[in-house]
């Protein structure tokens, strides 16, 4: 039979700080399992360091002796590499590894108790838990970013490297709300693969969306507008991006979390309970 979600009008409207309250708990939950595992957290840091050392490698066999390769130095390359790395394994530890369990919990019939609580199924179904070890790897961007700015320190300005981190705040929105979007069909149809879809279009922006060529820098930058998560922030820092925008890209990602959410309601009406 069809499974209804709780009605938010049966008890009073959940405000922001309420969340917030939820999320810092399920952060606390997070951090204190890692005590249980710390052989994973020391696996964690070493495999954060293997991450930075193949993506560094790699990328001097593809400069190879060229000080710059389609428009970017070298240095600009790893700062780019370093917003993927910190937002690809950030959403890992916060939303993206939810998720993608969002398949199994409704095979299992486990995504009827999700729908039957008293705080948005959406909300619940993406940060639910918090994974400690993912968000160790995502130290591997920190680590990136850091290096390009002192490098360049003298050749950037600190407004826009505080601009920048705004641009990735907003970069994380955005990458949150194409996640959301693409799960939100494995409600009503699960083992679809179409989350798959989601990971294969984010791996593009690991990269300058340069490299893909003029007509396809249009594309990210207009219907597929992955430019926003990680080739802006980087332009913004280092100073040849233009602070609008940030605004445009704000409103990109309020529009697509929009659409997820709405996309996430049909998909609910449409679900059916694993005990009908």
């Amino acid at each position: 039979m069809k499974q209804k979600e709780f009605k938010k009008t049966k008890k009073k409207r959940r405000g922001m700080f309420y969340y917030l309250r939820v999320w810092s708990r399920v952060f606390k939950g997070g951090m204190k399992r890692s005590y249980l595992y710390k052989t994973d957290i020391f696996v964690r840091i070493l495999r954060t360091m293997l991450v930075v050392g193949i993506q560094v490698f790699l990328l001097n066999i593809l400069f190879g002796k060229n000080e710059l390769y389609v428009g970017w130095s070298k240095s600009e390359a790893y700062l780019v590499i370093g917003i993927w790395n910190l937002l690809n394994y950030l959403g890992w530890s916060i939303f993206s590894t939810n998720l993608l369990y969002l398949e199994s919990k409704v095979v299992e019939g486990k995504f009827d108790y999700i729908l039957l609580k008293p705080i948005s199924s959406d909300w619940y179904a993406s940060f639910s838990d918090f994974f400690i070890t993912n968000f160790i790897t995502a130290l591997s961007g920190i680590i990136l970013i850091v290096y390009y700015i002192i490098v360049e320190w003298g050749n950037i300005s600190l407004v826009n490297v505080l601009v920048g981190l705004v641009a990735i705040c907003i970069a994380l929105l955005i990458w949150y709300a194409i996640y959301l979007f693409f799960a939100a069909f494995t409600i009503s149809n699960p083992r679809n693969g179409v989350l798959s879809i989601a990971k294969e279009l984010l791996g593009l922006t690991k990269y300058p969306i340069d490299v893909f060529g003029e007509s396809m820098k249009v594309v990210f930058y207009t219907v597929i507008p992955i430019a926003f998560l990680t080739t802006l922030p980087a332009n913004i820092i280092i100073g040849r991006g233009k602070y609008e925008f940030i605004l445009i890209g704000l409103g990109i990602g309020l529009i697509l979390l929009l659409i997820a959410k709405l996309v996430w309601k049909m998909n609910v009406k449409k679900y059916s309970s694993a005990s009908s």
